[in-house]
Protein backbone atom coordinates (compact mmCIF):
# COMPACT_ATOMS: atom_id res chain seq x y z
CA UNK A 1 0.00 0.00 0.00
CA UNK A 2 2.83 2.28 0.24
CA UNK A 3 3.94 2.08 -3.22
CA UNK A 4 4.58 5.69 -3.12
CA UNK A 5 7.41 5.14 -0.59
CA UNK A 6 10.05 3.40 -3.61
CA UNK A 7 12.61 3.56 -1.23
CA UNK A 8 11.51 1.00 1.19
CA UNK A 9 11.49 -1.81 -0.88
CA UNK A 10 14.86 -1.11 -0.78
CA UNK A 11 15.74 -0.80 3.17
CA UNK A 12 13.96 -3.97 3.09
CA UNK A 13 16.27 -5.61 0.54
CA UNK A 14 18.95 -4.25 2.39
CA UNK A 15 17.27 -5.41 5.44
CA UNK A 16 17.44 -9.25 4.46
CA UNK A 17 20.69 -9.53 3.64
CA UNK A 18 22.49 -9.50 7.56
CA UNK A 19 19.26 -11.28 8.26
CA UNK A 20 20.34 -14.51 6.29
CA UNK A 21 23.79 -13.75 7.78
CA UNK A 22 23.05 -14.26 11.12
CA UNK A 23 20.80 -17.05 10.54
CA UNK A 24 23.80 -18.37 8.40
CA UNK A 25 26.04 -17.72 11.92
CA UNK A 26 23.15 -19.09 14.07
CA UNK A 27 22.52 -22.05 12.56
CA UNK A 28 26.17 -23.07 10.79
CA UNK A 29 24.36 -24.94 7.97
CA UNK A 30 26.69 -27.71 5.93
CA UNK A 31 26.33 -26.18 2.46
CA UNK A 32 27.07 -29.34 0.65
CA UNK A 33 24.61 -31.02 2.52
CA UNK A 34 22.22 -28.56 2.35
CA UNK A 35 22.59 -27.73 -1.90
CA UNK A 36 19.45 -29.26 -3.59
CA UNK A 37 18.94 -28.80 -6.99
CA UNK A 38 16.34 -25.84 -7.34
CA UNK A 39 19.22 -24.03 -5.31
CA UNK A 40 21.96 -24.37 -8.31
CA UNK A 41 19.04 -23.49 -10.89
CA UNK A 42 18.15 -20.23 -9.05
CA UNK A 43 21.83 -19.49 -8.95
CA UNK A 44 22.20 -20.17 -12.80
CA UNK A 45 18.62 -18.17 -12.90
CA UNK A 46 20.78 -15.57 -10.81
CA UNK A 47 23.82 -15.67 -13.09
CA UNK A 48 21.51 -14.91 -16.58
CA UNK A 49 20.09 -12.15 -15.31
CA UNK A 50 23.22 -10.23 -13.87
CA UNK A 51 24.96 -10.78 -18.04
CA UNK A 52 21.40 -9.47 -19.13
CA UNK A 53 21.33 -6.49 -17.14
CA UNK A 54 25.51 -5.86 -17.87
CA UNK A 55 24.04 -5.67 -21.55
CA UNK A 56 21.84 -2.80 -20.60
CA UNK A 57 22.33 -1.11 -17.22
CA UNK A 58 18.99 1.26 -17.54
CA UNK A 59 16.81 -1.17 -15.83
CA UNK A 60 18.35 -1.37 -12.29
CA UNK A 61 15.63 -1.08 -10.63
CA UNK A 62 13.96 -4.23 -12.69
CA UNK A 63 17.19 -6.30 -11.67
CA UNK A 64 17.20 -5.22 -7.93
CA UNK A 65 13.76 -6.22 -7.46
CA UNK A 66 13.93 -9.64 -9.57
CA UNK A 67 16.97 -10.57 -7.10
CA UNK A 68 15.13 -9.83 -4.41
CA UNK A 69 12.70 -12.63 -4.72
CA UNK A 70 15.48 -14.80 -5.61
CA UNK A 71 17.12 -13.08 -1.71
CA UNK A 72 13.51 -14.04 0.22
CA UNK A 73 13.67 -17.97 -1.82
CA UNK A 74 17.26 -18.40 0.52
CA UNK A 75 15.33 -16.35 3.22
CA UNK A 76 12.44 -19.67 3.21
CA UNK A 77 15.61 -22.07 3.08
CA UNK A 78 17.49 -20.79 6.04
CA UNK A 79 14.53 -19.58 8.14
CA UNK A 80 11.89 -22.50 7.47
CA UNK A 81 11.66 -22.88 11.50
CA UNK A 82 10.94 -19.37 12.55
CA UNK A 83 8.60 -18.54 9.62
CA UNK A 84 6.36 -21.39 10.45
CA UNK A 85 5.62 -20.10 13.72
CA UNK A 86 4.37 -17.01 12.11
CA UNK A 87 1.11 -17.75 11.68
CA UNK A 88 -0.56 -15.15 13.41
CA UNK A 89 1.62 -12.58 12.11
CA UNK A 90 0.22 -13.63 8.40
CA UNK A 91 -3.62 -13.73 9.44
CA UNK A 92 -3.31 -10.29 11.44
CA UNK A 93 -1.30 -8.73 8.69
CA UNK A 94 -3.73 -9.96 6.35
CA UNK A 95 -6.93 -8.59 8.29
CA UNK A 96 -5.30 -5.05 8.53
CA UNK A 97 -4.59 -4.97 4.28
CA UNK A 98 -8.50 -6.11 3.59
CA UNK A 99 -10.06 -3.92 6.22
CA UNK A 100 -7.75 -0.53 5.70
CA UNK A 101 -8.73 -1.17 1.97
CA UNK A 102 -12.30 -1.59 2.63
CA UNK A 103 -12.83 0.89 4.75
CA UNK A 104 -11.22 3.14 2.24
CA UNK A 105 -13.46 1.92 0.06
CA UNK A 106 -16.79 2.93 1.93
CA UNK A 107 -15.37 6.45 3.02
CA UNK A 108 -14.85 7.15 -1.13
CA UNK A 109 -17.88 5.27 -2.51
CA UNK A 110 -20.11 5.60 0.53
CA UNK A 111 -23.93 4.07 0.01
CA UNK A 112 -22.92 3.71 -3.56
CA UNK A 113 -19.69 0.82 -2.78
CA UNK A 114 -22.30 -2.05 -4.54
CA UNK A 115 -22.21 0.09 -7.74
CA UNK A 116 -18.23 0.24 -8.10
CA UNK A 117 -16.81 -0.99 -11.18
CA UNK A 118 -13.19 0.58 -10.98
CA UNK A 119 -11.80 1.51 -7.47
CA UNK A 120 -9.00 3.26 -8.55
CA UNK A 121 -6.40 0.69 -6.50
CA UNK A 122 -8.23 1.82 -3.36
CA UNK A 123 -4.81 2.39 -1.88
CA UNK A 124 -2.95 1.19 -4.19
CA UNK A 125 -1.96 2.04 -7.30
CA UNK A 126 -4.17 -0.47 -9.63
CA UNK A 127 -7.18 -2.43 -8.87
CA UNK A 128 -5.23 -4.94 -10.24
CA UNK A 129 -2.60 -4.45 -7.15
CA UNK A 130 -5.07 -3.81 -4.66
CA UNK A 131 -6.88 -7.48 -5.91
CA UNK A 132 -3.86 -9.31 -5.81
CA UNK A 133 -2.86 -8.46 -2.31
CA UNK A 134 -6.52 -9.01 -1.29
CA UNK A 135 -6.72 -12.47 -2.59
CA UNK A 136 -2.66 -12.73 -1.08
CA UNK A 137 -4.79 -11.64 2.35
CA UNK A 138 -7.55 -13.82 1.52
CA UNK A 139 -5.31 -17.47 1.11
CA UNK A 140 -3.56 -16.02 4.68
CA UNK A 141 -6.78 -15.67 6.19
CA UNK A 142 -8.17 -18.94 4.99
CA UNK A 143 -5.01 -21.61 6.65
CA UNK A 144 -3.96 -19.66 8.99
CA UNK A 145 -6.54 -17.47 10.99
CA UNK A 146 -8.29 -18.84 14.22
CA UNK A 147 -11.98 -20.09 13.24
CA UNK A 148 -14.41 -17.48 13.79
CA UNK A 149 -17.93 -15.46 12.54
CA UNK A 150 -15.47 -12.79 11.24
CA UNK A 151 -13.42 -14.66 9.47
CA UNK A 152 -15.75 -16.51 7.50
CA UNK A 153 -17.63 -13.15 6.78
CA UNK A 154 -14.11 -11.67 5.60
CA UNK A 155 -13.17 -14.72 3.75
CA UNK A 156 -16.60 -15.60 1.92
CA UNK A 157 -17.82 -11.91 2.03
CA UNK A 158 -15.69 -8.98 2.11
CA UNK A 159 -12.50 -10.32 0.43
CA UNK A 160 -14.67 -11.59 -2.68
CA UNK A 161 -16.77 -8.14 -2.58
CA UNK A 162 -13.22 -6.39 -3.04
CA UNK A 163 -11.71 -8.06 -5.61
CA UNK A 164 -15.16 -8.50 -8.57
CA UNK A 165 -16.18 -4.78 -7.48
CA UNK A 166 -12.99 -3.80 -9.35
CA UNK A 167 -11.40 -3.31 -12.20
CA UNK A 168 -9.25 -6.80 -12.05
CA UNK A 169 -10.26 -8.54 -14.51
CA UNK A 170 -7.27 -11.03 -14.27
CA UNK A 171 -7.37 -11.16 -10.67
CA UNK A 172 -11.19 -12.47 -10.66
CA UNK A 173 -10.11 -14.90 -13.11
CA UNK A 174 -7.15 -16.15 -10.32
CA UNK A 175 -9.47 -15.50 -7.44
CA UNK A 176 -11.76 -18.35 -8.75
CA UNK A 177 -8.41 -20.34 -9.21
CA UNK A 178 -7.47 -20.01 -5.74
CA UNK A 179 -11.02 -20.95 -4.07
CA UNK A 180 -10.74 -24.13 -6.05
CA UNK A 181 -7.57 -24.80 -5.06
CA UNK A 182 -8.48 -24.11 -1.02
CA UNK A 183 -11.37 -26.42 -2.10
CA UNK A 184 -9.55 -29.37 -3.12
CA UNK A 185 -7.64 -28.24 -0.11
CA UNK A 186 -10.50 -29.26 2.09
CA UNK A 187 -11.21 -32.56 0.11
CA UNK A 188 -7.39 -33.57 0.58
CA UNK A 189 -7.89 -33.14 4.15
CA UNK A 190 -11.18 -32.99 5.53
CA UNK A 191 -12.62 -35.35 3.25
CA UNK A 192 -9.30 -38.09 2.77
CA UNK A 193 -9.94 -38.05 -0.76
CA UNK A 194 -6.31 -37.41 -2.34
CA UNK A 195 -6.62 -39.08 -5.87
CA UNK A 196 -9.59 -36.63 -6.22
CA UNK A 197 -7.84 -33.48 -4.87
CA UNK A 198 -4.70 -34.80 -7.48
CA UNK A 199 -6.94 -35.00 -10.15
CA UNK A 200 -8.52 -31.94 -9.51
CA UNK A 201 -5.21 -29.71 -9.15
CA UNK A 202 -4.00 -31.73 -12.39
CA UNK A 203 -7.29 -29.88 -13.86
CA UNK A 204 -6.56 -26.32 -12.46
CA UNK A 205 -3.02 -26.05 -13.81
CA UNK A 206 -4.28 -27.74 -17.61
CA UNK A 207 -6.87 -24.91 -17.46
CA UNK A 208 -4.57 -22.54 -16.11
CA UNK A 209 -1.80 -23.52 -19.07
CA UNK A 210 -4.73 -23.33 -21.48
CA UNK A 211 -5.70 -19.44 -20.77
CA UNK A 212 -2.22 -18.27 -20.78
CA UNK A 213 -1.62 -19.89 -24.43
CA UNK A 214 -4.70 -18.78 -25.79
CA UNK A 215 -3.60 -14.80 -24.36
CA UNK A 216 -1.22 -14.89 -26.40
CA UNK A 217 -2.42 -16.69 -29.22
CA UNK A 218 -3.15 -13.42 -30.82
CA UNK A 219 0.34 -11.91 -31.10
CA UNK A 220 0.13 -14.48 -34.09
CA UNK A 221 -3.01 -13.15 -35.48
CA UNK A 222 -4.77 -10.48 -34.06
CA UNK A 223 -7.94 -11.12 -35.11
CA UNK A 224 -8.01 -14.56 -34.18
CA UNK A 225 -10.85 -16.77 -32.91
CA UNK A 226 -8.89 -16.58 -28.97
CA UNK A 227 -8.81 -12.74 -29.30
CA UNK A 228 -12.85 -12.47 -30.27
CA UNK A 229 -13.33 -15.15 -27.13
CA UNK A 230 -12.00 -13.83 -24.81
CA UNK A 231 -12.29 -9.80 -25.40
CA UNK A 232 -15.82 -10.06 -26.95
CA UNK A 233 -17.90 -13.50 -25.65
CA UNK A 234 -16.55 -14.68 -22.57
CA UNK A 235 -15.66 -11.10 -21.87
CA UNK A 236 -13.12 -12.19 -19.21
CA UNK A 237 -10.34 -9.50 -20.26
CA UNK A 238 -10.72 -5.92 -20.64
CA UNK A 239 -10.48 -5.12 -24.64
CA UNK A 240 -8.79 -1.97 -24.21
CA UNK A 241 -6.58 -3.38 -21.22
CA UNK A 242 -5.92 -6.11 -23.76
CA UNK A 243 -5.43 -4.00 -26.96
CA UNK A 244 -2.84 -1.77 -25.54
CA UNK A 245 -0.81 -4.84 -24.55
CA UNK A 246 -0.81 -6.47 -27.51
CA UNK A 247 -0.17 -3.16 -29.64
CA UNK A 248 2.90 -2.53 -27.23
CA UNK A 249 3.78 -6.61 -27.10
CA UNK A 250 3.82 -6.19 -31.21
CA UNK A 251 5.90 -3.52 -31.45
CA UNK A 252 8.63 -4.41 -28.85
CA UNK A 253 8.75 -7.88 -30.95
CA UNK A 254 8.98 -6.39 -34.36
CA UNK A 255 11.91 -3.83 -33.61
CA UNK A 256 13.43 -5.20 -30.46
CA UNK A 257 12.92 -9.11 -30.63
CA UNK A 258 16.19 -11.67 -30.63
CA UNK A 259 17.90 -12.17 -34.13
CA UNK A 260 20.79 -14.85 -33.22
CA UNK A 261 21.49 -17.81 -32.05
CA UNK A 262 23.13 -16.50 -29.08
CA UNK A 263 20.18 -14.02 -28.03
CA UNK A 264 17.79 -16.87 -28.49
CA UNK A 265 19.26 -19.00 -25.65
CA UNK A 266 20.60 -16.46 -23.63
CA UNK A 267 18.35 -13.33 -24.16
CA UNK A 268 19.48 -9.77 -25.32
CA UNK A 269 18.78 -8.07 -22.26
CA UNK A 270 16.60 -6.28 -19.61
CA UNK A 271 15.82 -3.10 -21.41
CA UNK A 272 12.83 -3.77 -23.75
CA UNK A 273 12.55 0.17 -24.60
CA UNK A 274 8.71 -0.37 -24.13
CA UNK A 275 7.80 -1.49 -20.69
CA UNK A 276 7.48 -5.72 -21.41
CA UNK A 277 3.93 -6.04 -19.04
CA UNK A 278 4.26 -9.79 -19.14
CA UNK A 279 6.52 -12.09 -16.98
CA UNK A 280 7.00 -15.00 -20.38
CA UNK A 281 7.43 -12.77 -22.48
CA UNK A 282 10.21 -10.92 -20.69
CA UNK A 283 11.64 -14.31 -19.57
CA UNK A 284 12.39 -15.19 -23.65
CA UNK A 285 13.43 -11.03 -24.24
CA UNK A 286 16.04 -11.11 -21.05
CA UNK A 287 17.39 -14.33 -20.29
CA UNK A 288 16.18 -16.40 -23.62
CA UNK A 289 15.03 -20.08 -23.95
CA UNK A 290 17.86 -21.35 -21.64
CA UNK A 291 16.47 -19.06 -19.07
CA UNK A 292 12.82 -20.15 -20.12
CA UNK A 293 13.68 -23.93 -19.71
CA UNK A 294 15.26 -23.06 -16.05
CA UNK A 295 12.19 -21.21 -15.01
CA UNK A 296 9.86 -24.35 -15.67
CA UNK A 297 12.24 -27.16 -14.19
CA UNK A 298 12.55 -24.49 -10.84
CA UNK A 299 8.70 -24.72 -11.39
CA UNK A 300 8.61 -28.73 -11.61
CA UNK A 301 11.21 -29.21 -8.95
CA UNK A 302 9.25 -27.01 -6.41
CA UNK A 303 5.84 -28.91 -6.62
CA UNK A 304 7.73 -31.94 -6.35
CA UNK A 305 9.32 -30.57 -3.58
CA UNK A 306 5.78 -29.27 -1.71
CA UNK A 307 4.68 -32.55 -2.36
CA UNK A 308 7.21 -34.72 -0.86
CA UNK A 309 6.67 -32.52 2.78
CA UNK A 310 4.06 -33.84 5.05
CA UNK A 311 2.82 -29.99 5.64
CA UNK A 312 0.04 -30.34 2.98
CA UNK A 313 -1.28 -27.01 4.15
CA UNK A 314 2.24 -25.37 2.89
CA UNK A 315 1.77 -27.59 -0.18
CA UNK A 316 -1.78 -25.98 -1.28
CA UNK A 317 -0.20 -22.61 0.09
CA UNK A 318 2.64 -23.11 -2.70
CA UNK A 319 0.70 -23.76 -5.30
CA UNK A 320 -1.65 -21.37 -4.36
CA UNK A 321 0.96 -18.59 -4.79
CA UNK A 322 2.15 -20.04 -7.84
CA UNK A 323 -0.70 -19.87 -9.72
CA UNK A 324 -1.71 -16.37 -8.35
CA UNK A 325 2.32 -15.39 -9.65
CA UNK A 326 1.63 -17.00 -13.22
CA UNK A 327 -1.47 -16.07 -14.10
CA UNK A 328 -0.66 -12.33 -12.73
CA UNK A 329 2.60 -12.94 -15.28
CA UNK A 330 -0.02 -12.81 -18.25
CA UNK A 331 -0.17 -8.67 -18.12
CA UNK A 332 2.47 -7.56 -16.05
CA UNK A 333 5.65 -9.26 -15.28
CA UNK A 334 5.58 -10.38 -11.36
CA UNK A 335 8.69 -11.58 -11.14
CA UNK A 336 9.19 -7.42 -10.91
CA UNK A 337 6.36 -6.77 -8.92
CA UNK A 338 7.66 -7.34 -4.84
CA UNK A 339 4.27 -8.30 -3.48
CA UNK A 340 3.76 -10.79 -6.21
CA UNK A 341 6.98 -12.78 -6.40
CA UNK A 342 7.93 -12.58 -2.63
CA UNK A 343 5.93 -14.73 -0.64
CA UNK A 344 5.92 -17.33 -3.50
CA UNK A 345 9.43 -17.28 -3.76
CA UNK A 346 10.01 -17.46 0.27
CA UNK A 347 7.20 -20.40 0.28
CA UNK A 348 9.31 -22.15 -2.61
CA UNK A 349 12.23 -21.81 -0.33
CA UNK A 350 10.59 -23.26 2.70
CA UNK A 351 9.03 -26.42 0.86
CA UNK A 352 12.37 -27.16 -0.52
CA UNK A 353 14.01 -27.23 3.04
CA UNK A 354 10.82 -28.72 4.65
CA UNK A 355 10.94 -31.77 1.72
CA UNK A 356 14.81 -33.19 3.37
CA UNK A 357 13.51 -32.99 6.89
CA UNK A 358 10.45 -34.39 6.13
CA UNK A 359 11.99 -37.35 4.12
CA UNK A 360 14.23 -38.04 7.09
CA UNK A 361 11.40 -38.23 9.93
CA UNK A 362 10.06 -40.97 7.71
CA UNK A 363 12.65 -43.11 7.55
CA UNK A 364 13.15 -43.08 11.00
CA UNK A 365 9.29 -42.84 11.61
CA UNK A 366 9.72 -46.11 9.66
Amino acid sequence: MLYQLQWLDLVMVIAVIPMLMYQYLLVRPDVKKMLRIPDVIIFALILLITVSFAKDTVSYREYVKVLSAFLLYFMGRLYYDRIIECDDALSLASYCIVYLNFLHRIAVFGFGIFGVKNANGDFYFYDTDMAFAIILAFVFIAMFAKKSVFKVVTVCLVCPYMIFFSDADIQKIIFIFVVAVLALYFVDVALRKRGLAALGLAGLFLASGTMIVMAYLPLVDIHSWTYGWLVYQARILDYGNMKTRYRDWAEVINTNWPSKLSEYLFGMGMDTTLPLKSLYLKIIFSIGLVGLILSVLLIILIFNAALGTRDKKSFYIVVSLALMTLLSGVTVNSMEIPQMSWFVMLFAGMVVSSEKRDAKFYFVSH
